[in-house]
């Protein structure tokens, strides 16, 4: 048994690029998420929103707990660690959409035309001058857009492109929308193909967590250097890859310490660990209680 990430068919890692008005907008990434998620701390030079569909979503952003519950979303700016709890118990669905406004030197020349779609966007977005993240109920239905774009995903039909990039750019307007009685921001510039590889090298260590993979395996696999590997990794999510990939098998082993009485040995080899010492000392420093601590607990917590 190997217990991984459930995979929606609104997964799209490619970089997509679309223009509200006059302006030009990249979505990174987008992505429909539930309970068999293992996030891991992070940051990057994007704008993120997380979306809550259904059930109850515990997320930590800038050091701080928050829930967001059905029909609720946060917006988190550049340069924020972030990250969703890993709880396989909590049945929740959500929605994360990671993009890039138009650039400082973009937006320089401002005709008439483009004066109040700008007007529009400074105010939504100068709210993360004194702030670090946006949290709000969702007054839009924002979510029938979402489901709206499930829907295009997931068929086949001519003008599937164009249908996505308009449903996308409606989906940031009614965020917008909710924002505009708060706030604005120019975000900085951001290396697109270095996002777009960060998000495909982690698909590809959630399929192989278990496995003795090292940062060379992912070099080759992606045509890069090792170097680069760690360079991607640190600007991305601000830390390096081994502690990325530590961080996925310490999560996915909290499923086996869940629903299995395997020993601690046989949890660390299942999930790539070289030895139960090093799943042990990681629980320790990440959970703040020991495996058997965390077993008791969650066993009690059971139905």
């Amino acid at each position: 048994m190997k217990y991984q990430q459930k995979r929606y068919p609104f997964y799209n890692p490619n970089l997509v690029r679309m223009s509200m008005g006059t302006l030009d907008f990249v979505v990174n990434y987008a992505d429909m998420l539930d309970q068999t998620c293992v996030e891991f701390r992070h940051v990057h030079e994007c704008y993120e929103i997380y979306y809550c569909l259904s059930g109850m979503q515990h997320l930590m952003i800038d050091g701080h707990p928050h829930t967001l519950v059905g029909g609720s979303f946060a917006v988190i700016p550049p340069g924020i660690y972030h990250y969703t709890q890993y709880e396989p118990l909590l049945l929740k669905q959500y929605v994360v959409f990671v993009f890039t406004p138009p650039t400082v030197n973009s937006l320089k020349s401002r005709s008439k035309s483009t004066q109040s779609e700008m007007d529009f966007l400074s105010v939504a977005l100068k709210y993360f001058d004194e702030n670090t993240y946006f949290i709000c109920k969702d007054r839009y239905k924002s979510d029938k857009v979402l489901a709206r774009l499930d829907e295009e995903i997931s068929r086949d039909l001519p003008g599937k492109g164009q249908m996505i990039n308009a449903l996308y750019q409606e989906y940031l307007i009614k965020i917008f929308r909710n924002m505009v009685s708060t706030g604005k921001e120019e975000p900085a510039a951001v290396n697109m193909s270095n996002i777009n590889m960060a998000v495909e090298m982690t698909k590809y260590m959630h399929a192989n967590y278990n496995k003795n993979i090292t940062v060379q395996d992912i070099a080759n696999v992606f045509y890069v250097s090792p170097r680069h590997i760690n360079r991607v990794f640190e600007e991305y999510f601000g830390q390096s890859f081994k502690r990325t990939l530590n961080i996925y098998r310490l999560n996915y082993a909290k499923n086996y310490l869940l629903d299995t009485n395997y020993p601690v040995e046989r949890i660390a080899e299942l999930v790539g660990f070289s030895s139960a010492k090093t799943l042990y000392q990681l629980f320790k420093e990440h959970e703040g209680m020991t495996v058997s601590e965390f077993r008791a607990k969650c066993r009690e917590s059971k139905p």
